[in-house]
């Protein structure tokens, strides 16, 4: 499904990816461990191009895509991965439901009937579809990141990339958010997953 070659990042003289390879197949939850500061979430972030690397490739639908420059390709290609960060990055102003409806209508351009339909069926998939009209200030850590979870999948990714995604909550609401990712894995979804969660990594990634 997904070949990355050759992956190079550097931030001023440190070397923090060095000619990463790495081959996910359809249907993978690949599990990315490891201690603080060896680059996990520049990896995620380098493959969805929030961070330009120096070199490297994405073999990715049978296009190559060079992932050390923005051009028409790599934007579709970013078009087909989805991303969940360690903080949430909902829209204070929106309820959860528009935070959900808003890459539908804005990136993939569906109507705003269309979009809170799609919206409303994530937002119920998470366990969040009678918070649908809170806005975050009224949600835990928790809840907002199974918003955050929504949003990405209602843009139907053929990659989900999840960076610590349980990293910034309190220990009581980082179980919630990990059953909700368990249940996403096992509909099937293709997953790279950082995370520090060892038991978890160990229960619900396949490599």
């Amino acid at each position: 499904m997904l070949e990355i070659k050759n992956l190079s990042k550097s931030f001023h003289e440190n070397k923090v990816l060095d000619h990463i390879n790495l081959k996910i197949e359809k249907g993978d939850v690949v599990g990315i461990i490891g201690p603080s500061g060896t680059g996990k979430s520049t990896l995620l972030r380098c493959i969805n191009q929030l961070e330009i690397p120096e070199e490297g490739e994405a073999v990715f639908g049978g296009k190559t895509v060079d992932l050390s420059k923005k051009h028409k390709d790599s934007l579709e290609f970013r078009k087909s991965t989805g991303m969940v960060f360690q903080r949430f990055y909902l829209f204070e102003k929106k309820t959860a439901l528009e935070n959900v409806m808003e890459g539908l209508m804005v990136v993939q351009k569906k109507s705003k009937a269309d979009a809170k339909a799609i919206a409303l069926k994530e937002l119920e998939r998470v366990g969040m579809a009678s918070w649908a009209n809170h806005y975050p200030k009224h949600l835990s850590g928790g809840q907002q990141q199974r918003v955050a979870i929504a949003r990405a999948l209602a843009l139907k990714p053929e990659l989900l990339l999840l960076d610590e995604p349980t990293s910034a909550l309190d220990p009581e609401l980082v179980g919630e958010v990990l059953e909700t990712i368990k249940n996403v894995a096992a509909e099937g979804h293709t997953m790279l997953l950082v995370s520090h969660e060892m038991n978890f990594v160990r229960n619900v990634a396949n490599k």
